[in-house]
């Protein structure tokens, strides 16, 4: 599965970890009682920061990553929703949606209570790593949403992810993707949803 370089100032090194979470140094019963405390606050699942510390990217893509099953999170990359959420463009998930790419795919994964496993292919430019986690890049990420999300949830996600310019995601280019592929379930769809999109922005 190749990878491209994170969103620009949005990743961490993969060594670095930026939330809290259960395991040598607290417990599921101390990090809720120091939420309690008002000494750390709720990123996403297991995850917590410090206090006053401001919630990027990169503490969003550990939270989600930590709240996958140890035996998938080296074999899926966070994506659609969930994605839009890392980069600050949606709300936080129900579930954490992942995709895992079929040609890496070796034993059934099952099913899995925290988190929506997709089987999708995956191009070398449709993943970035912000802080460590592998996740969709915003235009990966935009053209999912088009095809798979809510109507009620994809609007707004797409305006936020185009109306982001360090995110690089003009909904031309992801209009031109769809309309370069031929057989697409939800194509027509997608196109309707992204035509609605520019026509909002061109209206504001």
């Amino acid at each position: 599965m190749n990878a491209v370089p994170a969103v620009r100032d949005r990743a961490a090194g993969a060594g670095t970890v930026l939330v809290l979470q259960p395991g040598r140094v607290h417990t599921h019963n101390e990090l809720r009682a120091m939420r309690l405390d008002g000494l750390v606050e709720h990123v996403f699942g297991p995850a917590y920061v410090a206090a006053g510390e401001p919630v990027t990217a990169g503490h969003r893509a550990q939270a989600a990553r930590a709240a996958l099953p140890e035996q998938i999170r080296g074999k899926v990359v966070i994506g659609r929703l969930t994605a839009a959420w890392v980069y600050g463009c949606a709300p936080p998930p129900q579930k954490v949606s992942v995709l895992l790419d079929h040609r890496f795919r070796t034993t059934s994964q099952g099913r899995c209570r925290t988190a929506a496993i997709h089987e999708v292919s995956l191009g070398p430019f449709d993943t970035a790593v912000v802080a460590g986690v592998p996740v969709t890049t915003a235009q990966r990420t935009a053209l999912d949403i088009a095809l798979h999300a809510p109507e009620e949830a994809a609007v707004p996600a797409l305006l936020a992810l185009s109306a982001d310019r360090d995110l690089d995601c003009p909904l031309r280019y992801i209009r031109q993707a769809l309309l370069a592929k031929s057989r697409l379930p939800g194509k027509r769809q997608a196109l309707a949803r992204i035509e609605r999109v520019l026509g909002r922005l061109a209206g504001r």
